[in-house]
């Protein structure tokens, strides 16, 4: 395995003003398109390093405010808190090259303030683009709280508000050029987490153990992971954060003969990767190396098949069938989209009735694809996740790839097959 010098230090690509025009020119063209004299853009909730939130998409700061941007003229953040402002104001003096300027950056997202902006705008009795009311995905990209939903009506009576997330969503999922280089930073610290988790995978060591050399492999790279997967054991189909973040438990030590197993969800300028390292500890059933071949074929031929002019259906259907062909199941769709994250997904939750347990719970049914009839251009980012369950037992392997005009290309190398490691 090509091991990262510690003395290499990230290079750390950012955003231009270019890069800034390019954006709001597409909200503007939202706009044209939808006939809107503006947009408000709500964000996730206040984190550290949100992942595609469209308030930080469009203001290059800090997540969690509500972002104003009329059709003539500039956008105004009303941020979270003042903590922000004074951000804002420290780092413009460092040299940061700021989106929104201080008069149009607001200290608080308070409905008095959202319509002292709406007026000052003339836009009162507008037709508003709201971002914030129909986001979805496990990131939860854009979200507005009942209650605050309530103030902005009271505060904004006559202003016709129109949903258009999802068709920005499809708008900003082909990636520009200095995105690009922001993601691939973001995948080379995923590859670094990766070569971190391969390394700290040994007999007798905790979960935890692992956890934090994968953590700190993260922020070593100078990106930002609020947290992954890992699943370990002989013989477990689990999948989603380990049980020692959910309730009070002793983590797991490793044994010889696990197939461990994590995704990783780093992001670096909201920009994120994600990679699937799966790790035999030593001699495992055979099942387990049967579903890693599936799962492997499954991977080649998505790379096959991910061409631009293709559609994302196409794609999607050609990676299920190699694991239908076998007989095998799988919980997690074999490839979505990133940056954003719920514009495309595939088939998942298909075949869980061949889940031992499955008798004592109600039936799981299938979730079907979204975003199948979305052509493939370049630019476009995804997870390529292929798994495979025999019986109980799942493999689970795979990382970024880019969509090009010159055909894909893999971002990550260390997740893309089962790493066999000695017990």
């Amino acid at each position: 395995m090509n091991k990262h010098e510690p003395s290499l230090r990230p290079s750390y690509p950012g955003y231009s003003l270019k890069e800034r025009d390019r954006r709001w020119a597409l909200a503007r063209r939202l706009m044209d398109e939808e006939g809107l004299d503006g947009l408000l853009v709500a964000g996730q909730a206040n984190r550290g390093a949100p992942n595609v939130a469209p308030d930080v998409y469009l203001s290059n700061d800090r997540a969690g405010g509500w972002l104003i941007f009329p059709r003539k003229g500039v956008p105004s953040l009303l941020s979270w808190n003042g903590m922000h402002i004074l951000c804002h104001a420290v780092e413009t003096k460092l040299g940061h090259a700021p989106w929104i300027t201080p008069e149009n950056f607001w200290p608080t997202k308070d409905p008095k303030n959202l319509k002292k902006v709406f007026e000052a705008e003339g836009l009162q009795s507008a037709r508003i683009g709201i971002i914030g009311l129909d986001g979805g995905g496990p990131r939860l990209e854009s979200a507005i709280s009942q209650s605050a939903w309530e103030n902005i009506q009271e505060a904004l009576p006559n202003v016709k508000f129109v949903k258009v997330w999802h068709k920005f969503a499809r708008m900003i999922v082909e990636l520009g050029s200095e995105e690009i280089e922001v993601l691939k930073q973001c995948a080379d610290a995923g590859e670094r987490m990766s070569e971190a988790f391969v390394d700290a995978v040994k007999v007798g060591a905790n979960e935890t153990d692992v956890y934090s050399a994968v953590m700190a492999a993260c922020v070593d790279a100078g990106a930002n992971c609020s947290g992954f997967i890992i699943h370990s054991g002989p013989n477990t189909p689990a999948w989603g954060f380990p049980d020692w973040l959910v309730r009070p438990v002793r983590p797991r030590a490793l044994q010889k003969g696990d197939i461990v197993q994590c995704e990783l969800f780093p992001s670096y300028g909201t920009m994120e990767t994600q990679q699937q390292v799966c790790v035999a500890l030593g001699d495992v059933h055979p099942d387990h190396l049967k579903a890693a071949e599936v799962a492997r074929q499954a991977y080649e031929v998505g790379l096959k098949k991910l061409r631009v002019g293709v559609t994302f259906g196409e794609v999607s259907e050609a990676m299920d069938a190699v694991v239908k062909g076998v007989g095998g199941w799988f919980v997690t769709p074999h490839i979505h989209s990133l940056n954003p994250i719920a514009i495309m997904a595939g088939l998942s939750s298909y075949g869980m009735d061949k889940f031992s347990e499955a008798g004592r719970y109600p039936p799981v049914a299938e979730k079907p694809m979204i975003g199948a009839d979305i052509v493939i251009k370049a630019g476009m980012s995804f997870a390529f996740e292929p798994n495979c369950h025999l019986g109980d037992r799942r493999i689970n392997i795979g990382g970024t790839v880019l969509a090009t005009d010159a055909g894909p290309i893999e971002l990550n190398k260390v997740a893309n097959r089962m790493v066999m490691k000695p017990a």
